[in-house]
């Protein structure tokens, strides 16, 4: 039976972070893509374009990792390259990653099992009294509800990776009306799924819980 370290070693989690690689992935300079899920033994990423073809057997190559405010390397190998609609994806196994680098590896680990507990939503309202009452709501239903106050404050809390911020609940808020927080949301921060808020709280606290369940991390539990 594995142990604690190596279910996490073996374990891939959902990510939001930053791959820079260079060597034979980079032959015009340092080839960045977008990390969606790692482990301690390796990433998977995803590119804007097809990288070239290269075996399992090619020299190493460098890949520098920012995870969120962490940043160390790792030297890797390519393991598979599938399409993933407009982008590609690339699965790399990790031949030698620093201490430094192994300990942020394990913290984001950490972080994702966390928020898979907490569940996190982001609840931006105008709405005082309504804003407080599903706040309540969702925290008697086993959510962990984010109420930002003001908009550098929701972009901080969506800029940290290790909180997992994947679903955010809008109103009109911080004096802008919903549907532009929604498309500025999906400009900066694809990877979160928004849902309306209504006077019918119960129903948007079933959407929030719907919408979160379908998130990456979610499948953690």
């Amino acid at each position: 039976m594995l142990g604690v370290q190596e279910r996490r070693r073996a374990l891939r989690v959902p990510i939001r972070g930053v791959a820079v690689f260079h060597g034979p992935l980079s032959d015009g300079g340092p080839l960045h893509a977008i990390l969606e899920n790692l482990s301690q033994g390796g990433a998977l990423v995803s590119l804007p374009s097809r990288p070239p073809t290269l075996s399992r057997d090619v020299t190493p190559f460098e890949v520098e990792l920012r995870l969120g405010d962490n940043t160390g390397w790792v030297t890797a190998r390519p393991v598979r390259v599938e399409p993933a609609a407009k982008r590609w994806r690339l699965a790399v196994e990790f031949d030698k990653v620093d201490d430094g680098m192994r300990e942020a590896i394990e913290a984001t680990i950490i972080g994702a099992l966390s928020a898979a507990r907490r569940r996190p939503i982001l609840v931006i309202d105008d709405h005082h009294e309504r804003r407080a009452t599903l706040i309540d709501e969702l925290a008697n239903r086993g959510m962990t509800p984010l109420a930002p106050k003001t908009p550098l404050e929701a972009i901080d809390l969506l800029a940290r990776s290790h909180l997992h911020v994947n679903v955010c609940l809008l109103a009109p808020g911080f004096g802008v009306p919903s549907n532009d927080l929604a498309a500025f949301l999906s400009d900066s921060f694809p990877w979160v799924r928004t849902t309306e808020i209504s006077d019918d709280l119960d129903a948007t606290a079933s959407r929030a819980i719907a919408a979160w369940d379908e998130t990456p991390v979610a499948r953690l539990t």
